[in-house]
């Protein structure tokens, strides 16, 4: 591989982003805190403090972005700039090597009864790194930075969810794919549930929520269906139909 291939391949694989499906943020390089935040949209509910530490040995430019999110029925999301609704500060900042900088994040939207969903993302901007000269005698400057995303969920505080699960299939290769169909006002976080399948004999089998495809987002808003595939490895021992229910904790 040419240095100038490598140099292309590191800074792709640089730019990390952390999602709640469960990745980790890159070693020595940041940590933000919370990754969810549940919030209201107006009292003293409707703001929070992000943490943001720079664990590197270096200082570190950070800037905060904040979209707009929609999900769709298989989880996957489209997010829509944003800084109306949500608004942060400080935007950008230099933090110190193995220091952090609070953030103050605030829903500024409408008081809708509807849940809404953002991304809050904390991206350190690119850092120049020389690479050594290659066999050409040129080097290769490497544009390397770090994203990593957070979740807002704004909605009511008497809001709540209802899940029903109202299709269950078994694909050809054991899979097990649920139609859940969120018909509260509230978001259901499917992390924090039970899911619980049940055979023809009546037999009980719970199978981990955190170990379920819910796609890139796990968490259902309200009037919303998604699509849970549950892995063939963890309904090895459920055979044949299945009904399934899945209760918010």
């Amino acid at each position: 591989m040419t240095l100038r291939a490598l140099a292309t391949l590191m800074a792709a694989t640089a730019l990390t982003t952390v999602l709640m499906a469960g990745s980790t943020s890159p070693a020595e390089a940041m940590d933000v805190s919370p990754m969810i935040s549940k919030v209201t949209p107006s009292g003293s509910g409707a703001s929070y403090r992000m943490t943001v530490r720079n664990d590197s040995a270096t200082p570190a430019t950070v800037e905060i972005e904040t979209y707009r999110m929609q999900v769709d029925a298989n989880g996957a999301r489209s997010l829509v700039e944003d800084d109306k609704d949500i608004t942060v500060f400080p935007v950008q900042s230099v933090i110190p090597a193995n220091r952090e900088q609070v953030i103050q994040v605030r829903y500024t939207g409408d008081a809708t009864e509807e849940g809404r969903m953002y991304l809050v993302r904390a991206a350190q901007l690119p850092i120049n790194m020389q690479t050594m000269p290659g066999d050409s005698g040129v080097g290769a400057d490497i544009q390397v930075a770090f994203t990593i995303n957070t979740y807002v969920f704004v909605a009511p505080p008497r809001a709540r969810a209802e899940v029903q699960v109202t299709a269950v299939s078994r694909q050809p290769n054991g899979d097990v794919i649920l139609t859940a169909h969120n018909s509260g006002t509230g978001f259901a976080y499917i992390r924090e549930s039970r899911i619980i399948l049940k055979t023809a004999d009546g037999k009980m089998h719970e199978v981990p929520a955190a170990e379920v495809d819910v796609g890139e987002v796990s968490v259902i808003a309200g009037g919303a269906t998604r699509q849970v595939k549950i892995p063939a490895a963890l309904v090895a021992s459920a055979s044949g139909d299945l009904t399934a229910s899945i209760v918010l904790l």
